[in-house]
C-alpha cells in the first residue's frame, strides 16, 4: 500500500517549518498524523499554535470549525494561533495570523500573492 502523495508533501512542509523554528532558536513539536495542530513552539516565553497549510493555487479556503479549533487551542495554550502556508510554485512559506484571514459564506480564506 503506497502512501499518499499529498499526506506526504504535508509532512515535508510541516518538518521543513518545524526545521526553521528551530534553527531560529525555538523549541518545536510536531504533531504527527492527522492530529491538530500541526506544531506547537515556545521561545522567550512566547508560544505559537500552527496549522501548516500548502496549496497549488494561490488561495487557501479554510472551514469556520477548523478555524475555531485554532484558536480554542491556542487560547487553551495561551498562545498565538496561526497558518503557515505554502504556494506549491514557491519554495517560501508565509506566516498568516487570524486578522489576515478573509471571511467567506463557508468559512475563510487565505489569498498569496504570487
Amino acid at each position: 500500500m503506497g502512501v499518499n502523495r499529498a499526506y506526504l508533501k504535508g509532512c515535508i512542509f510541516e518538518r521543513s517549518v518545524k526545521s526553521k523554528l528551530e534553527e531560529d532558536g525555538w523549541i518545536a513539536i510536531r504533531s504527527a498524523g492527522s492530529k491538530k495542530p500541526d506544531l506547537i513552539a515556545a521561545k522567550d516565553g512566547k508560544i505559537i499554535v500552527i496549522e501548516c497549510k500548502s496549496t497549488k493555487n494561490n488561495i487557501v479556503y479554510l472551514e469556520e470549525e477548523e478555524v475555531e479549533n485554532l484558536k480554542k487551542t491556542a487560547e487553551q495554550f495561551n498562545a498565538e494561533g496561526i497558518y503557515a502556508v505554502k504556494y506549491a510554485k514557491n519554495k517560501n512559506w508565509f506566516i498568516v495570523d487570524f486578522e489576515n484571514l478573509e471571511k467567506t459564506n463557508k468559512g475563510y480564506r487565505i489569498k498569496l500573492n504570487n
